[in-house]
Order: C-alpha cells, then structure tokens, then sequence
C-alpha cells in the first residue's frame, strides 16, 4: 500500500469578506422605485428608476415612473420628454402617459391627448370582465378624463365655436362611463351656471354632492380632491348658498389649514354674508371681523409659501382696507401688517373652525 495522503484542508473564507450579490432585475429595480416614491424618497428614486431604463430603454414602466419622479420635483421638461418617449413605443396602450401630457398640453393639443388616453382606457376595458373592480376603476378614470376635457371648452377653448356643444357631449359621454362619479356632476353644474340656467346647477350639484357628502370625510379615497372640493365651494358661492359652502370649507379646514385659496374663501364668504340684508349692526360687525382674520391668514401664508396670484393677495389686501374703514382694528389688531414677514420662531397659532356650524353640519345636497 502506498502511503495515505493527508485530508485537504479549505480556509476558511476572510473573516468580513463580502460576496459579490447579483444584480437586481428590471422588475426588482422598479418595485423598489415604487417602494422610494412611497416615501417620499424621490432622489433616489430617480437615480434608482434612471438604473432600469439604462437595462431596457424601451421599458415604458420605467420611463413613465421617471416621468412622474421629474414632475413632483419639478423637471418639467425631461418628465414630458419620458412621456412622449412612451408614446413612441407604445402609441396604442397605456393611458396613464396621456393623461400626463393633457394636463400639461394646452387648448385643443391637450383635449388630444386626453382623448388617446379615453381611446386607450377602452382599449383595456374591453379585455376585462365588466363588472369587475377594474373595470369600475377604468370606467372612474374615463369619466375624469371626459371632465378634464370639458374644463377645457369651459376656459381655454371657450370662444371656440362649438364650445357648448363639446361640452354637452363630454359629460353625456362622461355620465355614461361613470354615472357615479361626482366630478362629472359637479362640472356640469358649472356649464349650466355658465348657460345662466341656476337652478339646474343646484340640481347638478345637489347630485354631485349626493355621491360623496354622507361619506367618511377622514378617508380620502372615498371623496373628491381637495381642489375638486374648493371649486365647489366656488360654485355654492355663485349660487349663493354660502351655509353650505361655509360647511365643505370647514372640512377642507381640517385637511390642511395652511391653504391659502382656502382662506381667502373663508374671508370671501364671511365678507359678502356681511353684505347681506336684514343683519343686526353686532352681526354685520363679527362677519366683517372674521372676513378680515382670514383675508390677514392670507397675507401671512403668502409670505411663507410660493403663491403667485398677485390679483388674489391684491384683493384680500383691498378688502382689509375696507373693512378696517368700516371697523378699525383695537388693540394689538391696530399695529398689525398683513404683508410683515411673520416670525419664524414664534408658535403657530392654533386656529379654530371658522365655519358657521358645528362639527357635525351635514353636507346635505342642495
């Protein structure tokens, strides 16, 4: 017999040495930019997302996701570069693209853009089950298509000539897609307001409001946006019923108290209430005084806040003047300017409800 040869001995590996980890997929690499966006993370995000595209350059869930990365930060131009990109590679499919670039499109390029992203929409409603979840979310979005479009004939192409006709058609269209969709509703009460016809308003948004108002107002995903709900304010404005537009605010208050539309509109309402006949001089005097608090939280959050429309803060500023005219300012008030850089480090003021009613008005339709 030969001699035995000795056992092989393995080192073991460096104590702290690392192994080499593949590289995530394109799938992986999109997940965890969804996962970054969620939190709000969007740098890296981007730089994740820009790592899935350099892999497939023909990714449209990728370019699209970066798209919609540059647009919350404000890179408008390589954002809508990605979605003209995803129309290149797949004109037919994907609605979401679309609806990007109608937003940011104007007049009737972006009517055109939103109908591809209408075309689109069918396009998927008609490969999946009718009554199914999908296709109820499918259907919402068509019918916030179609109001976006009419918004259009309703301000950029309002002097086109067949303007009103457009805008019959898109919410008959809309109403079709989604009969419970209260934007549609409430958007057609504008087109009637704007056809001098008040009352079938009233009866639009009494619909509109119908759909959403005795819904939990804490679960945003059950109501409106807060925009969609301030322009209703607007319209309740018009139509002068300023209880009901006092008691939307007092919601939208709860929401985020530092909007500054919001403000304004307290102080719009509270000073025309103050124009109203029939009220006692002490009544006249505490809706002139709150119109005047909301119209100086204007100026301050203006000066805090990047808010561009000068003929708003113009006008708060104009009606302070003529209240203070009406009611001088006592006290502490008197030595006040709206328009003073406030103090950084003095405590917030705790605000409370404006609204004429309490906690539990009801937002009933009209």
């Amino acid at each position: 017999m030969g001699p035995r040869r000795g056992k092989t001995t393995r080192r073991p590996a460096a104590k702290g040495a690392s192994q080499s980890k593949p590289e995530p997929n394109v799938d992986q690499l999109l997940a965890k930019t969804q996962e970054l966006m969620d939190d709000n993370d969007y740098g890296t995000a981007l730089q994740c997302v820009v790592k899935a595209i350099e892999a497939d350059e023909n990714n449209t869930q990728a370019l699209l996701l970066a798209a919609i990365i540059q647009l919350e930060t404000g890179d408008m131009e390589p954002a809508i570069n990605c979605l003209l990109r995803c129309v290149e590679i797949s004109p037919d499919r994907g609605f979401e693209k679309y609806m990007y670039l109608g937003q940011f499109a104007v007049e009737l390029e972006s009517v055109g853009y939103f109908q591809h992203g209408v075309d689109a929409l069918q396009r998927d409603l008609d490969e999946v089950p009718k009554e199914s979840d999908q296709a109820a979310v499918l259907r919402r979005k068509m019918a916030e298509a179609y109001v976006a479009m009419t918004e259009i004939y309703l301000t950029d192409c309002c002097f086109e000539s067949d303007a009103e006709k457009k805008c019959e058609e898109y919410l008959e269209r809309g109403c079709k897609a989604d009969d419970s969709c209260p934007e549609v509703h409430q958007t057609m009460a504008s087109v009637r307001l704007s056809q001098n016809r008040p009352d079938d308003a009233r009866e639009c948004i009494a619909k509109s409001m119908s759909l959403w108002a005795a819904k939990d107002q804490t679960d945003l995903s059950q109501i409106p946006t807060y925009e969609n709900r301030l322009a209703l304010v607007r319209l309740l404005l018009e139509l002068d019923d300023k209880e009901r537009a006092l008691s939307v605010m007092e919601h939208l208050q709860k929401e985020d108290d530092e909007n500054i539309d919001l403000w304004y509109l307290y102080g719009w309402t509270y000073y025309l209430q103050s124009e109203e006949s029939g009220m006692s001089s002490d009544e006249k005097t505490e809706a002139q005084s709150s119109a005047r608090e909301c119209f100086k939280q204007v100026i301050k959050l203006a000066t805090i806040q990047e808010f561009d429309n000068d003929a708003l803060l113009d006008h708060a500023r104009e009606l302070i003047a003529v209240i203070d005219a009406a009611i001088p300012p006592l006290g502490d008030d008197a030595n006040e300017q709206g328009d003073e850089a406030p103090d950084p480090d003095a405590p917030e003021p705790e605000w409370e409800d404006l609204s004429s009613g309490d906690d539990d008005v009801e937002m009933n339709a009209v």
